[in-house]
């Protein structure tokens, strides 16, 4: 099953017309019908009802109508990508994140992968979570970094860790002296919240509103300097993975006894895509990373 192949059967479903195909993409009406003729026999199924009076799709042929583009899309990004890198000289590793997924990163995260392998070119781009999905299947970037869950067979789970969410509050905090805390200790305090994963933020304003404590500012995840700022000079508190004292930073973390709210972080990738040597040695720092880090936070 080639490009041209589902381009010409594109054609074919959006005319309902062999003879109006064939002239649009400047081909004989026999080559065409030869074609498609030989795309069915590959696929072992009809993908045309053929009448007098045209052609319309078959159940089968809805599917891959459905996938047809997404099909075409894959095979333009890898010829670009083949072509990329043959005219670059580091090797490459094109990673999706999720936005404000560094602000439960080391300060140093990026910055210490790339010091450490001179020879790659590392580019990152942010997104919300559906686009981060789109991204992967469609080859823009080779490996994923997300807060939350894609329930989706294409992708391969590289890392999976569940974390629970802690309270991040200053040293100077008048709760700070505390070992763990009950929503009923945030009810009189100032909170704001960071939205990285949808579902676990909006359970945590759930439960927040329920116990009285609703907060004050909800910032996106994109914007996590601000919200740390908030936590050190203006006595808010905030949520972030588990305890530990961050790396570079002097905030403090406590559980909440009865919170019990969860944050899933996964790294993967299609299924089927080899990882080049660079992009399996930045999924392996990831790991190692994360397997270091058991037991500290990742808020910066």
């Amino acid at each position: 099953m080639d490009v041209k192949q589902i381009r010409y059967f594109q054609e074919v479903s959006r005319t309902g017309s062999f003879t109006s195909a064939a002239k649009k993409l400047y081909i004989s009406a026999p080559g065409l019908v030869k074609s498609i003729d030989r795309l069915e026999a590959e696929l072992g199924v009809s993908l045309f009802v053929r009448t007098r009076t045209g052609v319309s799709l078959t159940q089968a042929g809805h599917v891959l109508a459905r996938y047809a583009q997404h099909y075409i899309r894959q095979h333009e990004f890898m010829l670009s990508e083949i072509r990329k890198a043959a005219s670059e000289q580091a090797a490459r590793v094109e990673v999706c994140m999720t936005w404000g997924l560094l602000s439960f990163f080391p300060r140093d995260f990026l910055s210490k992968f790339v010091l450490s392998n001179p020879d790659v070119s590392l580019t990152t781009h942010n997104y919300a979570l559906a686009e981060l999905q789109e991204a992967l299947l469609e080859y823009r970037e080779t490996i994923g970094l997300y807060f939350g869950e894609l329930d989706d067979p294409s992708l391969e789970i590289l890392f999976h860790r569940e974390s629970q969410l802690h309270a991040l509050l200053s040293p100077e905090h008048p709760l700070s002296a505390k070992e763990s805390l009950a929503l009923d200790d945030l009810k009189t305090n100032k909170i704001v919240v960071i939205n990285n994963d949808p579902g676990v933020t909006q359970s945590l304003l759930r439960r927040l509103k329920t116990a009285g404590c609703s907060p004050q500012i909800i910032l996106d995840g994109a914007e996590w300097t601000q919200a740390m700022e908030l936590v050190g000079d203006a006595g808010y508190i905030s949520f972030c993975l588990p305890t530990g004292t961050p790396n570079g930073i002097s905030l403090l973390t406590r559980p909440v006894r009865d919170m019990d709210l969860t944050v899933n972080f996964n790294m993967a990738t299609l299924k089927g895509v080899a990882l080049s040597d660079a992009e399996r040695r930045f999924a392996d720092y990831v790991v190692k990373l994360m397997n270091a880090s058991r037991g500290k936070a990742y808020a910066k």
